[in-house]
Order: C-alpha cells, then structure tokens, then sequence
C-alpha cells in the first residue's frame, strides 16, 4: 500500500501561528490536510495478521480491511508526538469514518508542526484549534468529579467518563438509599472550567460490572481466576501485570503457561493501583524468567516491542482465557467506573462493544506487536455495553512499572 503526502486548506478561523508555541484565538480553526502524493507503508506480519482477524469481523476483504486501517500505526506516532511535544495544547484525537479520516484537536491555535506531520497520513486530517482544552485538563477534570461524587458515602456505584470532541463530562450515579435534596444538590454541582462542562444523572442502578476471572498472556489461579497481562520490569525486577479488582484477596496467584500439562509457579504481589490511572497490578515472576513475549491466541506468542495510548476510532484486539483472539474499536477514552464493593476506577477506555466475558479480566488489549491495555470491566454507554480496559501508558506513573519490551 502507499501513502499520499498532503494539501493543506484552511477552512475556519484565523491563520496558523509562525512559530512553535500555541497562542488562543478568537474563534475555531480547522486546517485540512489532504493527501495528494504516495510514500510507501510498512505492515509487519504481526499486524497483517490481526488485520485478517478484523477482515472476517467485519466482513470485508483483506486487501479492503488494509487500506481502512494499515495506517493507524503512523496515526498513533503522530498523536503521540504531538501529545508528548504540546501536552498543554493538545486535546485529543480520532479515527473517523471506518478509517477514511481523521482528527486531532488543539487548545489554542494549531501548531505548524502539526500540519507537517499530517502531511504524512494518507487520508485527510482536520486539525482542529482553539478548542478551549487540553485532554489533560478534560482527564484531570474527569477524574476530580468523579472521585467527589463516587466518593461519597451515599452513593453505591457510579459510572463516567468524558467525550472528547465536545468536552463534556458525563456521571451517572446510583445511591444506596434515598438522598436528601442538598445532598443531591452537592452531587449535581460540576466543578470544571468552561467550555468543560460535567453532567451528572441519578440512575437505580449503573449496570457495570468487573469481569473477575480472566486469562491474556497466562493463566492467574488463585481466589477466583484472572489472566495475565504484559510481562513488566521495574530497575532488574521483572514481573506481569493484571487488573487491581483481580489482586483483591490475591497477594499470591499460580501462574500457569498455555503448555502447562499442570505446572505452574507461585507469584507474588508486588504493587497494585485502583483509582486515578485505572485498575492495575503487578505480580513477580516465581521461578520463571519473564520474557517480553504474550499470547495474542491459544497457544501462539507475539514479542511486545513498543507500547503506546490507544486512540479514538482505532481497531484493537483482545486476548481472553475463554473468548480466545478477537477485534473491535476504540470507542471512548477517559472512563471512569465505580464497580459495587470495589475502588474507584478512572483513566479507562472504553471499545465498541463488549467482546469478552467473565473469566477473561487482567488480559491484555493490543495491536500488533504494541501493548495498549488490560481489561478491566463493563459499563453502558450510549445505550450498548462496552468493556473497558487500563492503558498500560499509565503504569509508570501508577506503579514504577513498565512493559517490558522486547
């Protein structure tokens, strides 16, 4: 396949900044890049496989299912530049269209280095300024309501998360029992800066519910079962990781490979987190060495070479203990969840719908040969069921931990 390089048009707005930095303007601008000339594009054979896989979800042909969506991975590196370039600008991103388009959206004015860098997509991208946020901002925004609304005594579970494009952060709460009107009133108070706005709905219940039997790169044995995620490493210690809500009760868990024909060796807890970065944990290696390898299918293993933040609209595979191999899309980022007896989970993204089932929690979300997450849970959104899944980008900054590249 090959990629076109771009026109650019400026559709709405003022013209773009000379230099560097972002400076607010006064009214939105969308610039429009166009592909107009063709580069080459690399697929490895690890994503022309899962590729296949998403050809016969979809329904489409091979050739059909490469063209849609063999360029994400050169999306991906271009928002993850520009994320790490302008973390105070940048205000989020999406695949549109089953893969014919895309955005990526800025607080203040769009940065010239932007367009060169969409120049190198192969479909048009409208990049969007002034949009008043950053995602940071949204996230932090996000996770404070939800942390003060989830948090109170009255409330029994409670689900959010934010929207990106349009800034708005949704809460829905379920109480244990009747609350007064200043109570309720004190829930409903959103605290965010404008144009973020937080809306917040009581519900009888909020149908979520964390998958706590799980499998992804091994099979995790202990009080109930759980899969394994990616194998991490924090200085010389090695170990693999899985989800907080299956940690709880489990300071030990027997890990067994695909091939186990019955052995397996003791892990131990060695750090969890359960709240503002979503729902990790992190188990040592027992007697085995860890490797940067996981199961993406029975019995098939796949090295880990980069790991990165799962964007809006992007197609993302799932490994389960019993729903084996399967794709979807990245639907929403920035979830928050409160699962009945259960911490406050944020940080959280959301795919289409919901493709795994009791037994698969822990296991691992990716593409290819990148680690984007490990599944969580589900909650509705939008009238549908969807899991949910930890970005493993987070784990760092949650636990001292990294996934182990190969």
């Amino acid at each position: 396949m090959r990629l076109r390089a771009a026109v650019v048009s400026l559709v709405a707005g003022a013209a773009l900044a000379s230099g560097t930095g972002s400076v607010a303007v006064a009214s939105p601008v969308v610039v429009v890049v166009t592909p107009a000339r063709e580069t080459p594009v690399e697929i490895s054979a690890a994503e022309l496989e899962d590729l296949r896989v998403v050809a016969r979800s979809d329904g489409i042909g091979v050739g059909e299912a490469v063209r849609r969506w063999g360029w994400q991975n050169s999306f991906l590196e271009v928002t993850g530049r520009l994320q790490g370039r302008y973390p105070g600008e940048y205000s989020g991103a999406e695949i549109t269209g089953e893969g014919s388009g895309a955005w990526i959206g800025f607080k203040g004015t769009v940065p010239p280095e932007a367009v060169v860098l969409a120049r190198t997509l192969p479909v048009p991208v409208r990049l969007i300024g002034n949009k008043g946020f950053s995602e940071k901002e949204l996230n932090d925004a996000t996770v404070d309501n939800f942390f003060r609304i989830a948090g109170h005594p009255g409330v029994e579970t409670a689900e959010g998360g934010y929207e990106i494009a349009s800034g708005a952060i949704d809460i829905s709460v379920a109480a244990r029992a009747p609350l007064s009107a200043d109570e309720r009133r004190r829930l409903l108070r959103g605290r965010a800066k404008a144009p973020i706005t937080v809306n917040v709905t009581f519900v009888d219940r909020v149908d979520a519910s964390p998958k706590t039997h799980m499998r992804g790169g091994g099979f995790l044995n202990g009080d109930g079962i759980c899969t394994a995620a990616f194998t991490v490493r924090k200085g010389r210690a090695r170990g693999v990781a899985t989800a907080h809500h299956c940690s709880r009760g489990n300071s030990r868990f027997r890990f067994y490979n695909h091939h186990h024909r019955g052995r397996f060796t003791t892990i131990k807890r060695r750090g969890s987190h359960g709240g503002r970065y979503g729902d990790m944990a992190w188990y040592s290696s027992g007697r085995y060495k860890a490797v940067p390898w996981f199961y993406y299918a029975p019995n098939k293993k796949r090295g880990v070479k980069l790991y990165r933040r799962p964007r809006v609209g992007q197609k993302i595979c799932n490994y389960g203990r019993f729903t084996h191999a399967k794709c979807t899309k990245v639907y929403k980022n920035g979830q928050c969840v409160k699962y009945a007896g259960l911490p406050r989970y944020c940080g959280l993204t959301a795919v289409r719908g919901e493709v795994t089932r009791r037994g698969d929690s822990g296991g691992p979300w990716y593409w290819g040969n990148g680690a984007y997450g490990i599944l969580s849970g589900a909650k509705r959104i939008d009238r549908r069921t969807r899991d949910l899944f930890t970005p493993v980008a987070g784990m760092y900054e949650a636990m001292g931990v990294s996934v182990y590249l190969s």
